[in-house]
């Protein structure tokens, strides 16, 4: 009796061993499998135009490694809407819409000051909202505040890898530089803005509102505003 307990015990043991071994072997091709699509899809971003080109935001991994996955294409999408935002004020500005009748009504160009403030304002707000997200622990953050429950510390140096990684660094510092171009580019138009309307100012016994346009009744006057014009347009 005793030793077909002995024999039920040591073939339960060496069932329990195979399941275990067969588990390590199965997760250690799925872990591989995983890092493997990660890798992949990190190495999109390393070799994509970090400015121009759109991030593949379809997740390709399971379980917490799309957690790895998704927190990294996030963070690098979140920066490059913010260069698209202020690209797209920049590409928006308009000199025929700032200049048009309705803002310039009786040669009062307060309208003018406003629309440099709000474009300022939203100006800085992004560039101030891109610096806060480039902090080194705000970059973290985004992982650390993940619900990942199991090897959270082996997770999170995996996004760090990834994330820290000397190739990535020169993208972010890519995506910056591009950053800051488009915030000076749009403070020139915007310094061009000013020095319309203070031409507009200064002249203003040369020009009228006619037909909902600005009219000048100098040849030279009207050839200088339309100079300025074309700065900004540019």
């Amino acid at each position: 009796m005793e030793n077909k307990k002995t024999i039920i015990a040591i073939v339960i043991v060496t069932l329990l061993i195979i399941i275990l071994a067969v588990t390590y072997y199965l997760y250690n091709i799925y872990s591989n499998r995983q890092i493997n699509l990660l890798t992949e899809e990190a190495n999109k971003i390393l070799q994509m135009d970090i400015v121009k080109d759109e991030i593949d935001t379809e997740i390709k991994t399971d379980g917490n490694f799309a957690i790895v996955e998704k927190a990294t294409k996030e963070y690098i999408e979140k920066l490059k809407n913010i260069h698209d935002k202020i690209d797209e004020i920049n590409s928006g500005i308009n000199p025929n819409d700032i200049f048009k009748a309705s803002n310039v009504e009786d040669k009062n160009l307060e309208e003018i000051d406003n629309i440099i403030k709000e474009y300022k304002e939203k100006c800085d707000n992004y560039f101030k909202e891109y610096k806060e997200l480039a902090k080194e622990e705000n970059i973290m953050e985004n992982i650390e505040n993940k619900n990942i429950k199991i090897r959270k510390n082996y997770y999170i140096n995996l996004y760090k890898s990834i994330i820290a990684g000397e190739v990535m660094k020169k993208q972010l510092n890519t995506l910056q530089e591009a950053v800051e171009k488009e915030k000076d580019k749009l403070y020139s138009k915007l310094n061009v803005i000013e020095r319309i309307k203070s031409y507009l100012e200064k002249n203003e016994n040369y020009w009228n509102i006619k037909d909902d346009k600005i009219q000048f009744t100098n040849i030279n006057k009207i050839t200088e505003y339309y100079n300025l014009l074309n700065e900004l347009a540019n």
